[in-house]
């Protein structure tokens, strides 16, 4: 099948997303995973006892077991996420944990809850792309839900978007009354916002006992309680702050008192520095103003900042300020590269070393966490960045901007697209990446370059590894806030919007894909020349679009002018010549051409081992064709071999369920059938239909067709045949 050039404008354009390809049993195109496990919905773990809260959770606890709707409200630290926690521990039921702090993330989040809850993966697939009403459907499947049950929307400030378009009150968004239990926290305590839906509760401060059981819980050594009590009042008993002070004089009590240091090491001196150091608001009102809740909040933190530059680290305060100017998600650790930071004045000859001393400091007094994750990050609380990323002069904020912009840029540029190894860090980086097009208008027009580069690699990645829609969202972003008039900018954008197309493509989208290469096809020869290998990319990416159009002569003429074109250009082993050739054979195979088919993958398969290496993904890919020409010549025994080894390799580099994964296991399963062995063609479909419901929906074509090779296996050994979802569970008996 033709091979999308994701690439072809951004000067190595042989990257490409290839596909395998189902002769005669399922034309695979490439559609995102409609499965679960693409997030956790478990709730976060509380990593201490819940103090001053016992009345509020209870009372929330028996209203939404009366089927009630809650709100937690109330300004940022207050804790709501940490009365959410324990709730959800003594409600017992089956808890699904959604971040409603984005518009994206609560769509993610509960995409997930509606294939959890049962719903039918194919409906939440096209629901969610839009060709269907998202939370008519989710509501639908939660009504079906037999046990009992909570959904917990997380810092869900932005009550219109639990509206999905419409006001609230209307019942026709993402919060509807339920059967089950729906316990929301928000900062927005408005009752009108919430229009009758939920039952509100604003969050207090923690009373002058409970906040000093807060920070003797921490720091149980740091004085008697009647001190911890004078402490807590002082902080006004904002629970952030509480526990960023007992982490502070936690750690001060292991460091060694030596003569001179003078830090607060208890309750009391701690209080006294605080004084010291916030004269302007000793006596807060009963009442605090959110922006002196906010002070506060600062002061503590910055006491902390104190003690790490007394330790040693002044980089300390610097660091938090700039890791505040990432997006609000995990921070790859990778991307502090001290090479590009030490270009910063103020971390001029930073080492991995102190680098990584800094980062443990931070995480010592609170101000950071390294959560449990594949790929090491780091994670601000959300109140530590939202006001660090605000602090200092207007010349230091634009500077951190542009060095969390440059960060970035260099990590994504580092790293290959097509290989599978580098996905689980690209998908950490992916939100950084797609971050840097929310700086400033100063910050973006001073670096709109590496903007633009960083946003095209990272559609890139979206568009190989199958991320459709995130990389469809990203791509018009940057087409929408990044001015084409600028020359750096120009050739990044043609590679985005050609990844756009592709994307497209992949979809099925045919004639918005034809409109966005169109637009490139017709920009790209006075950017880059006529018969530039960017611009013959797009041809190629074209002539896929002909193929998908059924239009086959045209397409295979437009394929061999390609290839022609860029073995003259590029030469015969370059990337991009073999993938035009790959789909020239593809052409070819399509028009039922097999020996020249035949002919063509083995020669693209003999360069790409040499030039790619044998274990490839290209490579690979080209294997996978071959198989399917082996089998369709009626060479069994071959077909059967290579399918068994491309099946090893596909598991154990992808996953097994990856849709590369089903589909090499159902040409192997029909290969099987062909030469008689039923037994295991149906075993392997077995296997490949107690995935493929969770992948691609249990009405797509691939299930379908799948479904059809297992009633004829079953038919050939005398069994019954399976009607309907019942073939898709694996056999029991």
């Amino acid at each position: 099948m033709p091979e999308p050039v994701h690439n072809a404008l951004s000067g190595n354009i042989g990257t490409a997303v290839q596909v395998g390809h189902l002769h005669g049993d399922v034309n695979f195109n490439v559609f995102p995973s409609t499965g679960p496990g693409l997030g956790s919905l478990a709730p976060p773990a509380l990593t201490h006892d819940v103090r001053g809260r016992g009345e509020l959770v209870s009372a929330v606890v028996e209203e939404l077991r009366a089927g009630q709707s809650c709100v937690v409200h109330g300004a940022g630290g207050y804790g709501k996420t940490t009365v959410a926690q324990q709730v959800a521990a003594e409600l017992g039921a089956e808890t699904w944990w959604v971040d409603a702090s984005s518009e994206r993330s609560l769509h993610d989040g509960l995409r997930e809850v509606a294939l959890r809850a049962g719903a039918n993966p194919q409906e939440v697939h096209e629901a969610w792309e839009g060709r269907g009403h998202a939370p008519d459907l989710l509501w639908r499947q939660l009504a079906r839900v037999e046990s009992r049950w909570l959904l917990v929307l997380d810092n869900a400030d932005d009550v219109r978007v639990l509206g999905a378009g419409r006001p609230i009150a209307e019942r026709t968004g993402w919060l509807r009354t339920s059967t089950g239990s729906v316990l929301i926290t928000s900062r927005d305590g408005n009752p009108q916002s919430w229009g009758g839906l939920a039952r509100l509760h604003e969050i207090e401060t923690l009373s002058v006992a409970d906040g000093a059981q807060m920070l003797l819980d921490r720091a149980p050594d740091a004085g008697s309680s009647g001190s911890a009590g004078e402490l807590a009042q002082r902080l006004a008993g904002l629970p952030l702050a509480l526990h960023l002070a007992g982490q502070y004089l936690a750690v001060v009590a292991t460091m060694p008192q030596v003569p001179g240091l003078d830090l607060p090491v208890d309750f009391d001196s701690y209080r006294t520095a605080l004084d010291d150091r916030w004269p302007e608001v000793t006596e807060l009102p009963d009442a605090p103003h959110p922006l002196a809740e906010r002070e506060t909040l600062h002061r503590t933190w910055e006491l902390s900042l104190d003690l790490l530059a007394e330790r040693g680290y002044p980089s300390a305060r610097p660091l938090l300020r700039l890791l505040s100017h990432f997006a609000d998600a995990p921070i790859p650790l990778e991307v502090l590269r001290t090479d590009i930071l030490a270009k910063a004045p103020v971390f001029a000859g930073i080492t991995a070393v102190h680098l990584a001393a800094l980062i443990k400091a931070l995480t010592d007094v609170g101000l950071l966490h390294s959560p449990e994750n594949p790929v090491p990050v780091l994670r601000l609380h959300p109140v530590v960045r939202e006001t660090n990323r605000y602090l200092g002069e207007p010349q230091e904020i634009g500077n951190n901007m542009a060095h969390s912009v440059a960060l970035a840029g260099v990590m994504a540029a580092s790293m290959e697209v097509t290989d599978p190894a580098t996905w689980p860090r690209w998908r950490v980086l992916l939100p950084h990446c797609a971050a840097t097009l929310d700086v400033p208008d100063g910050v973006r027009e001073a670096v709109p370059g590496l903007i633009a580069l960083t946003c095209e690699r990272a559609t890139r990645f979206c568009a190989t590894a199958g991320l459709v829609l995130q990389g469809i969202d990203l791509a018009r972003a940057a087409l929408s806030r990044l001015a084409e008039t600028r020359a750096e900018v120009r050739e990044p954008l043609l590679g985005i919007r050609n990844d756009l197309a592709s994307m497209l493509l992949d979809r099925a989208d045919l004639d918005a894909a034809e409109a966005e290469f169109r637009v490139v096809l017709e920009a790209a020869p006075d950017v880059f020349g006529a018969n530039d290998a960017r611009t013959l990319g797009v041809r190629h990416n074209m002539a896929g679009l002909l193929q998908a159009r059924g239009e086959l002569e045209r397409a295979e003429s437009e394929f061999r002018a390609v290839v022609e074109l860029m073995t003259g250009s590029l030469g015969a082993k370059h990337s991009s010549t073999l993938a035009a050739r790959h789909s020239l054979a593809g052409a070819l195979l399509a028009r039922g051409r097999l020996a020249a088919a035949e002919a063509e993958y083995r020669a693209v398969l003999d360069l790409r081992q040499q030039v790619l290496g044998a274990g490839h993904m290209h490579t690979m890919t080209t294997r996978s064709e071959l198989a399917g020409v082996l089998r369709a010549s009626g060479e069994l025994e071959a077909a059967e071999a290579e399918l068994a080894e491309l099946l090893d390799w596909a598991a154990e580099t992808l996953g097994d369920d990856h849709s590369r994964v089903l589909i090499t296991r159902s040409n192997l399963a029909a290969v099987l059938a062909e030469r008689g062995d039923l037994k295991r063609a149906e075993s392997e479909l077995r296997t490949v239909l107690a995935v493929a419901h969770e992948v691609w929906g249990a009405d797509h074509p691939h299930v379908l067709a799948v479904c059809g090779q297992l009633e004829n296996v079953l038919r050939g050994q005398g069994k019954r045949a399976l009607p309907d979802q019942a073939a898709i569970a694996p056999e029991t008996r």
